[in-house]
């Protein structure tokens, strides 16, 4: 599957079972594999070198060959013949390659580990690893990939996205060589121009012997060091790094928050280390090393107010560079991704969020509060977040304690409608200008501040059921199963790859989420001109008739307010066919069972939660609730209040627990109807008692 030949010429690739004679060039005959010329017999023992030199591969074997004009030689690079030719000397099967794009794909085998199977498995000595590595990057930079870092649910112009930093992914380089930036330089970077060079130096590679440097090589730098944001979401090809302005930039007193939250990870960091670790380190920083380690951190801590003693700490813990912070659409899909070469602050995040074509309308992260001090500083003309500063109410003390509570809801129905009329400068999925900050759910109580209170995402009932913000720690956790290997790469090879292997995550994700489209809508799918997944063709079964199905005159049959407790209004009515057609799709158990049915504000429901649906077993009480919501609802429509206790709590009155049931119950009852619900087990049929009182 891999190949090493020991000649120094370049390679060409020739099938087995071609003739290979010399080519008659009148009056001597010319080898066809270089320039050599002269008698028949001559050529032909000339032409024998060849192939004693020639790599074979099943029926394939790779010869060199050079130009009878100019004298070069050719260079072999096309992939006919299924072969790579990484240096003339290492040539990988294109088996090989997809073999191990899977492999670190999949965080199961990494290069080393997957070579060393292969060998194990075909009793074959491989090329060295590392040239096989540089092959498989070759490979890819050869290899024409769009990275366009969209979903094909939420567009080129995600309208929420979640933000978040692996700081375990680095690479080593030194800090002190980079070089200050000069003082016209505004952070400005050409982002393709930047990438361009990344695998310019990867393809470069494969045209040097091993003892040279790369003249394409690629270093940190604060001048030349881009984020990949997808073509479509950026706003243009000049994109934002300022990564230089954390060692010079003055900080206000509320923008002083980026450096204290970053001591707090790197100190919650330190409390991992062993004891002898921790102590080496302190002795480097110039500190007092004897006492218990809680002593230890306390001088650490106290040092570490001063920047060199921080960033000599955070080299120590985290690595030279500073991790890769990515931003993250609900779905799983990274659209933009940075490569930080200094500690993370609120900044990484703003300079992409600023690169943005549209700004997102939600934003989560763990520091949400920093990042809007830090953005709104940077931008105070337009304050990119607003209102409210960012937060989904006005800071009043009614509304904190109201959300402390958990009482205060805040719809943003544009979430799930468009504007209409959009605002001015509105998002083009939303259609609205309003843009918050909100905190993840595992960060949201770690805040000091009361006001963070409003930057919670349970009060947004469009986001509850809908927003998983641990969606970029479940990428995360996979990642970390390649930090040995990736971080053992140098700064250009690191970013090359990382960038590659979050392209490939995208289109597995997208790739799934189009095949779960087409099985629902049994039609074609294609994408809009904001990268959405649309409908194209819907095949209408030939024994449902158009004229049966529901229009904007059935509308008011289904709404709560003309639900009366009549037959009438719960029967199928004139639609039968296309209403049982579309139970029995629900009620499908061959189809996925956690393809989402219903999102109703809060509510979201699955296949799996319906099934129980009309079949003798025990309803989803996920199900259940959304019913008695239904109820709730007709009852406010007549004037009347109704207290419905949570489906998931009844049994937690009986046996073992024992729960009081009087305290799931509101303090005041007055003009209040309660619905108790019991549960009584026969022959292992749930039975539902419902009683009002």
């Amino acid at each position: 599957m891999a190949a090493r030949s020991e000649t120094t010429l370049h390679s060409t690739v020739c099938k087995e079972g071609i003739l290979k004679n010399p080519i008659f060039v009148a009056p001597n005959y010319k080898c066809q594999f270089c320039s050599k010329m002269g008698e028949y017999a001559y050529v032909v023992a000339h032409m024998q070198t060849h192939e004693k030199t020639a790599v074979k591969h099943e029926d394939v074997t790779t010869y060199c060959k050079r130009c009878g004009v100019c004298g070069h030689f050719y260079r072999y690079q096309e992939w006919a013949e299924g072969l790579h030719n990484f240096d003339d000397h290492t040539i990988l099967t294109l088996h090989l390659c997809m073999f191990l794009r899977q492999s670190v794909q999949f965080e199961v085998y990494i290069v080393g580990r997957a070579l060393d199977i292969l060998e194990q498995t075909n009793q074959k000595k491989y090329p060295n690893h590392d040239s096989v590595l540089h092959g498989y990057l070759h490979f890819e930079a050869l290899t024409e990939h769009n990275y366009n870092f969209s979903c094909v649910h939420c567009g080129v112009h995600p309208p929420v996205v979640i933000m978040d930093l692996h700081k375990k992914g680095v690479f080593s380089m030194p800090v002190s060589d980079i070089e200050d930036p000069p003082p016209q330089f505004e952070g400005h970077v050409d982002i393709e121009e930047f990438w361009q060079s990344v695998d310019q130096e990867i393809v470069c590679r494969g045209f040097l012997q091993s003892n040279r440097e790369n003249p394409c090589k690629v270093s940190p730098s604060y001048v030349k060091w881009a984020p990949w944001i997808g073509p479509l979401t950026r706003a243009s090809k000049k994109v934002l790094n300022t990564e230089y302005a954390k060692l010079t930039a003055k900080k206000s007193v509320v923008e002083q928050a980026d450096i204290d939250i970053s001591e707090e990870r790197l100190s919650s960091e330190l409390m991992n280390l062993k004891v002898d670790a921790l102590r080496k380190l302190v002795k480097e920083c110039g500190v007092d090393s004897k006492g218990s380690k809680m002593d230890l951190l306390l001088r650490l801590r106290e040092e570490m107010k001063t920047r060199s003693t921080y960033d000599k700490v955070f080299q120590k813990v985290w690595g030279a560079s500073g991790g890769w912070a990515v931003i993250m659409c609900p779905c799983g899909i990274v659209n933009s991704v940075k490569f930080n070469i200094r500690a993370e602050s609120p900044r990484d995040y703003a300079d992409m969020l600023l690169s943005f074509k549209h700004f997102p309308n939600i934003v989560i992260y763990d520091f949400a509060r920093g990042l809007v001090t830090h953005t709104n500083l940077r931008e105070p003309e337009r304050l990119p977040f607003s209102p409210f500063e960012g937060r989904v109410a006005a800071a009043t003390p009614e509304n904190i304690a109201s959300a402390k509570r958990a009482e205060l809801k805040i719809n943003l129905s544009w979430l799930q409608i468009k504007k209409d009329p959009p605002d001015l400068n509105g998002h083009p999925a939303t259609g609205s200008a309003e843009h918050y900050a909100l905190y993840d759910t595992f960060h949201q109580y770690n805040t000091k501040d009361e006001k963070d209170a409003l930057r919670l995402i349970g009060l947004v009932p469009e986001l509850c059921g809908w927003v998983n913000s641990q969606t970029v720690e479940q990428l995360f956790s996979g990642m970390r199963k390649n930090n040995y290997f990736m971080n053992s790469l140098s700064p250009a090879s690191h970013i090359f790859l990382m960038r590659n292997i979050l392209h490939h995550h995208n289109e597995k994700v997208n790739q799934q989420a189009l095949e779960d489209l087409k099985r629902v809508s049994h039609g074609d799918v294609t994408l809009d001109a904001h990268g959405k997944a649309t409908l194209v063709h819907v095949n209408v079964p030939k024994e449902v008739d158009m004229a049966d199905h529901c229009g904007e005159q059935c509308e008011a049959l289904t709404m709560t307010s003309n639900l009366m407790p009549c037959r009438t209004s719960w029967t199928l009515g004139v639609h039968r066919p296309l209403q049982e057609q579309l139970v029995n799709y629900v009620l499908d158990e061959d189809r996925p069972m956690n393809e989402l049915i219903v999102k109703d504000g809060q509510t979201c429901l699955t296949r799996e939660n319906f099934v129980s649906l009309g079949l003798r077993r025990e309803m989803d009480s996920m199900v259940g609730n959304a019913c008695f919501r239904l109820i709730k609802e007709i009852f406010q429509h007549q004037g009347k209040d109704v207290f419905i206790v949570d489906l998931h709590i009844p049994p937690t009155w009986l046996l073992p627990l024992s729960c009081d049931p009087f305290l799931c119950l509101p303090v005041s009852t007055h003009n209040t109807f309660i619905t108790l619900i019991s549960y009584a087990f026969q022959s292992k049929v749930a039975t539902l008692k419902i009683k009002t009182i």
